[in-house]
């Protein structure tokens, strides 16, 4: 692997890392959001107007930033069957195919909301809500996610990246020879 495909990967990795720390913080914060609705709604007879939608933002965003780290790290739903069971010639073919379907699949998901993320900036559509946003500012978030995994999906389909797990013999194996 050349040395700027190797710095590209590695600032995917920084990038995803960083998605994943905000999106943390994300989830920590809509925790926040609700004590402080549930404290000022019933404490103080006094329930906030924007708790809701915030909530629903950062749910939406948190979900579309950890979603790159949880492809890295291969936490994706995988029916493996036919990987475990074949050889391993055979399921490194397979895994690099699988691998490429959902780049691709998740590539034309990342285009077409890109499409859609830009409609919503030059129509300045607003989200429908008390607090209302301007539409992009949660989509792009998804368009991000979306485009992040597609990347991580094109590097997993590489031979380097095969491992199978023989669910029989509860074995760790590198099919990547």
């Amino acid at each position: 692997m050349s040395t700027l495909l190797r710095r590209l990967c590695l600032l995917h990795d920084k990038v995803t890392s960083a998605a994943a720390a905000l999106a943390a913080i994300g989830l920590i914060l809509i925790v926040v959001f609700y004590v402080y609705e549930v404290i000022t709604r019933y404490l103080f007879d006094s329930p906030t107007a924007w708790v809701s939608d915030f909530v629903s933002y950062l749910l939406c965003i948190s979900v579309f930033l950890a979603l790159p780290k949880v492809t890295r790290d291969r936490g994706h739903v995988a029916v493996t069957i036919l990987v475990d069971i074949l050889p391993a010639r055979i399921a490194g073919v397979i895994h690099t195919v699988i691998s490429a379907i959902g780049f691709l699949c998740l590539g034309f998901a990342a285009f077409v909301s890109y499409g859609e993320n830009v409609r919503q900036f030059v129509k300045n559509i607003e989200t429908l809500a008390i607090v209302a946003v301007p539409q992009w500012w949660v989509s792009g978030f998804i368009t991000f996610g979306l485009a992040c995994s597609a990347l991580y999906m094109l590097r997993l389909a590489h031979p380097s990246q095969r491992q199978a797990t023989n669910a029989l013999l509860d074995t760790t194996t590198d099919t990547s020879a």
